[in-house]
This record gives structure tokens, C-alpha cells and sequence, in this order.
């Protein structure tokens, strides 16, 4: 089998655009192996101006692919990480370009290798020579105004590229942070047990009360403390979530049915709805986040 060498850019700069860079990085392994990856870096916007900057990447990829193959393997992951048609040039949820394949050089109307705008673009040139430094001519011949805006981001702890699917990692933060979130209830509110049921997992936090606070039944004795339950609003599809304003807040209570926001995708609106009464325990979720299907988005208290 024969093994390509593919340099790929990555850049993303609408919702959690490092972890988004992240996540792409990890998919990459599907398509071969990634020998190198550049630092990320933070960049100014390119070719339009006025939006949120960027988070950029290059990877070094060795691949069985074909060029055409590869690039539309590419356009699946972008898909796969929520990225929606937009503005040429403008925000990403996550852009993943070829930049350079072996030493071909191609001119179709649906690829361009070396990427016609490689000499340009200094987000691209500093990490690429920071990944081989026979690219450093073409980075040092950019304005120096150009380089400053390329800086590199701070790093501490990167997620594993070991595994395809990062599983455990992806899992024990959103656990975790639910734990937080319905201890910070328990403290907060009058509710005394919770219990979160997903699947074949169960979390229940118990607040202990004094005895002169333990509720008592009719006869005097005390009550059984029935289970407060909390119902998880997750994402139904993959795309860009857009909270509704008032934007949703942590304590918030609703009498009935609340839309919080909707999901974006294709240009199609998915209203994200709190399905009844209750009081959000948690926001899982950030405005102009990138989501996947079945995320987490809020934990709704009911009773």
C-alpha cells in the first residue's frame, strides 16, 4: 500500500474553536496517521476582517488517500463537527483544508495543490514551518505586520490522539460537571435528594438536613424524600447552537414549555425546547457553540 505525505490546515474561530481544532485533529487518525502536529495558534481574520479570530493548525498526515478521496473525507469530518455553508472567508465552526500533497501539483475546479492561497496566508506559513523548516523562506518573505498576528496559544494538557474516538476524555468532563452542577443546585434550592438517570447510568446526590428541617408526614414522622427529577436537553442534531434571548441562565425557572435556542445546520432551525415546567440546573452549552447529536445542552430540575 502506498503511503502519502498530506500537510493539512486547520483553523476554526466560532464557538469552543481550540477544542474544535482538538477534535478535528483526532479524526484525522481515520484517514491515515498524523505524524506531526504544529502548536495551535491564534490568528486575525483573513480576507474578511470584521468576525472573531481564528485558531489554526497544520497537521502532518500520512495517508493511503488520493488526493480527490482525501479532500472529500475532509468535507465529511467538517460536516461531522458541525460546520454549515457561510460566507466565503467567513466564520467556521471548522475548516480543514489540503494544503500540500507529496510533490504534486494540481489545477482542477475542485482542487488546488499547492493550495492557491499557501504564499499568502502567514496562519498557515508559521505553523507549516514550524512543522518543517524548508517553509521557512516562504513565512519570513510575509510582512511583519502579517507574522505578528500569528501567536502561539498556550497549551496544558492536550487531549490524547492515541485513539480515534477519545471516549473516556470526551465523557468525564460533561460527568463531571454535571456532578458540580447538581451539587450547586442542592445547595441553592429546597430540593433534598436528585437523580439522573441516562442509559445505564445513574447519578443521585442527597443533601443531609438537621433533623428540626427533615420534613414530617401528617403522623409525625418523617417522610420518605422522594427524588427530585432532572431531565437532560440534548441536541437533536449536529450544528451551531444559538440561544434565545433573555439567553437561558443557570436558576432560571419557566412555568411551561421554553424555547432556549435552536440549532443551526444547512440553514435549517431546529428550536432546542425545555418540554414543560422546571428550572434549569445546568447550561452544558455555550451561544454560537459548535454541537453534536445527542450532546448534553442543559439539565432541567422538575417538581
Amino acid at each position: 500500500m502506498t503511503v502519502h505525505r498530506a500537510y493539512l490546515g486547520i483553523g476554526a474561530n466560532l464557538g469552543a474553536a481550540a477544542e474544535s481544532v482538538e477534535r478535528a485533529i483526532g479524526a484525522l487518525a481515520e484517514l491515515g496517521k498524523v505524524q506531526r502536529t504544529s502548536p495551535l495558534y491564534r490568528s486575525e481574520p483573513w480576507g474578511v476582517r470584521d468576525q472573531p479570530p481564528f485558531v489554526n493548525a497544520v497537521v502532518l498526515l500520512e495517508t493511503p488517500l488520493a488526493p480527490r478521496a482525501l479532500l472529500d473525507e475532509l468535507g465529511k469530518i467538517e460536516l461531522r463537527l458541525g460546520r454549515t455553508p457561510g460566507e466565503r472567508w467567513g466564520p467556521r465552526a471548522i475548516d480543514l483544508d489540503l494544503l500540500l500533497y507529496d510533490d504534486l501539483e494540481i489545477d482542477s475546479p475542485e482542487l488546488h495543490v499547492p493550495h492557491k492561497h499557501l504564499r499568502e496566508r502567514a496562519f498557515v506559513l508559521v505553523p507549516l514551518a514550524q512543522l518543517d523548516e524548508q517553509f521557512a523562506p516562504l513565512r519570513d518573505a510575509l510582512d511583519a505586520s502579517e507574522l505578528a498576528g500569528v501567536v502561539p496559544l498556550p497549551r496544558s494538557d492536550p487531549p490524547s490522539r492515541e485513539s480515534v474516538t477519545p471516549m473516556p476524555q470526551g465523557r468525564l468532563r460533561p460527568l463531571v460537571e454535571r456532578i458540580a452542577a447538581l451539587a450547586r443546585f442542592l445547595a441553592s434550592g429546597d430540593a433534598v435528594r436528585v437523580r439522573v438517570s441516562r442509559g445505564e447510568d445513574e447519578i443521585e446526590l442527597a443533601r443531609r438536613l438537621r433533623p428540626a428541617l427533615a420534613p414530617r408526614s401528617s403522623d409525625g414522622a418523617s417522610a420518605e424524600l422522594a427524588p427530585l427529577r432532572v431531565d437532560e436537553i440534548k441536541a437533536d442534531i449536529v450544528g451551531i447552537f444559538h440561544a434565545r434571548p433573555p439567553a437561558p441562565a443557570e436558576g432560571d425557572r419557566f412555568e411551561g414549555d421554553r424555547e432556549l435556542g435552536y440549532i443551526e445546520a444547512l440553514g435549517i432551525r431546529t428550536p432546542v425546547r425545555t418540554m414543560g415546567a422546571g428550572r434549569i440546573v445546568s447550561v452544558a452549552t455555550a451561544d454560537g457553540a459548535a454541537v453534536e447529536y445527542g450532546q448534553p445542552l442543559f439539565l432541567v430540575a422538575r417538581g
